[in-house]
């Protein structure tokens, strides 16, 4: 399966949840999120920034159970994806080191997960880079991505016409906070 998801910047999360209600959507459950985000060399550009098909590493941590996931970075399209449950994070970490894999940085968030339809919607409140929301619709490899997406932004524009899709994933957006912190 692969994950087609979008996502924009939200400035009134009480606005985009009183739409959500009014389309319709069931809400599911709300959820602390700690994600250590791993990169390799070999998928990092000189600003340290995943190249377009590249590979990341995740320890997602919910509620003291870890998973494993690695994912194909494609901004535009969505990428594959591998997810394993973890009998203990630091054993991911070994491993992910192994593979030559360092920690980048981690990514907290406190997530409300509601569905609508085929769809699967997100309002993210992400520590440092604010308030988001991710609609996601999974399909099989050979489903047609484009319409996928497509779905996902017609449903966006239903939910804040003002919305604007952000391109760039929680990682890219944190990575050059990272960057600038630098200068």
């Amino acid at each position: 399966m692969i994950e087609i998801e979008i996502r924009a910047k939200i400035e009134n999360p009480e606005k985009i949840k009183a739409s959500l209600e009014k389309l319709g959507a069931k809400f599911i459950k709300s959820q602390k999120q700690i994600d250590r985000i791993f990169g390799h060399k070999q998928f990092l550009d000189k600003d340290n920034m995943i190249i377009e098909g590249g590979l990341s590493a995740r320890i997602r941590t919910i509620n003291d159970v870890s998973i494993l996931e690695f994912k194909e970075i494609s901004r535009e399209k969505g990428g594959m994806e591998i997810v394993s449950n973890l009998s203990d994070a630091n054993i991911g970490t070994a491993f992910l080191t192994k593979l030559g894999f360092e920690e980048a940085f981690t990514i907290a968030k406190q997530r409300n997960f509601y569905s609508y339809e085929n769809l699967e919607i997100a309002m993210d409140n992400v520590e440092q880079l604010g308030y988001f929301i991710e609609i996601e619709k999974m399909v099989n490899y050979n489903d047609d991505k484009d319409a996928a997406k497509q779905e996902c932004v017609d449903f966006l524009q239903r939910i804040g016409e003002d919305l604007i899709v952000e391109k760039r994933k929680y990682g890219d957006l944190m990575q050059e906070i990272i960057n600038q912190n630098k200068l």
